[in-house]
């Protein structure tokens, strides 16, 4: 038996093999190459925001629409097609469908990550809108457990527990973005100069039918958008 694996497994056998397995590999080098194109390289380096993930209170809670969301973003957005140092962040938002939450013009909101300390959040009123936002000033993990207590007057008034809108089999940011670039082949390229946005965007009353919205905004002006679903297919565009 020893001999015939001698004669079977020879130099020239270990040549060959190291031949394909070399050969397999360029070719996944090449397929993964081929996959990430530039342009999609170019909107990754010019982020004017990211949100990895979205987590909600559901829309059977009796206090609001209660949204965490995380990422990273411009520490100064603007909307002008050139993308600056971004910053991590994690937002928490209330639009809030019982009064009793607010008192003195804002939340009070006791956030419980984990088996972490809570930590004590105040959220101003948003100007342009009816919810209630603060920044925790960093990125949380998608995993984490993330529980939220409001309190007005010193009093206890609910607590919600978030989750996850997207399913653990959904694609990610990155892919969205890349589908996005993809799709808007015709309109932009390596050469564009340009910042991209990603976020997840998903009706309170149809929780689980999240979806990603990706847009661009050049730098002369030109605005683009991509809707795409969770799964990654393509559900709505700017290009007609």
């Amino acid at each position: 038996m020893g001999m015939k694996l001698k004669k079977i497994f020879n130099k020239k056998f270990w040549i060959a093999a190291s031949i394909i397995v070399l050969a397999a590999t360029v070719t996944i080098i090449g397929l993964v190459n081929f996959k990430r194109s530039d342009t999609y390289q170019m909107a990754l380096e010019n982020i004017a925001e990211a949100r990895f993930y979205l987590k909600t209170a559901g829309a059977d809670n009796n206090l609001g629409n209660v949204q965490l969301y995380s990422g990273i973003r411009e520490s100064e957005y603007q909307a002008d097609g050139i993308a600056t140092a971004s910053v991590p962040f994690t937002i928490l938002s209330v639009e809030p469908t019982n009064d009793k939450i607010v008192y003195n013009g804002c939340i009070t909101t006791l956030v419980k990550i984990d088996e972490q300390e809570p930590i004590t959040m105040i959220l101003e009123k948003n100007p342009y809108g009816n919810n209630y936002a603060g920044d925790l000033e960093n990125t949380l993990d998608a995993n984490a457990n993330v529980t939220i207590t409001f309190q007005a007057n010193g009093e206890t008034i609910g607590t919600v527990t978030l989750t996850n809108v997207m399913p653990e089999e959904a694609i990610t940011w990155e892919t969205a973005l890349e589908i996005a670039c993809q799709s808007l082949k015709n309109v932009l390229n390596p050469n564009t100069h340009m910042e991209s946005t990603t976020k997840i965007l998903c009706d309170n009353t149809t929780v689980n039918t999240p979806y990603w919205f990706v847009s661009f905004v050049t730098e002369d002006g030109n605005r683009y958008f991509v809707v795409v679903s969770h799964d990654g297919k393509v559900i709505g565009t700017s290009e007609k």
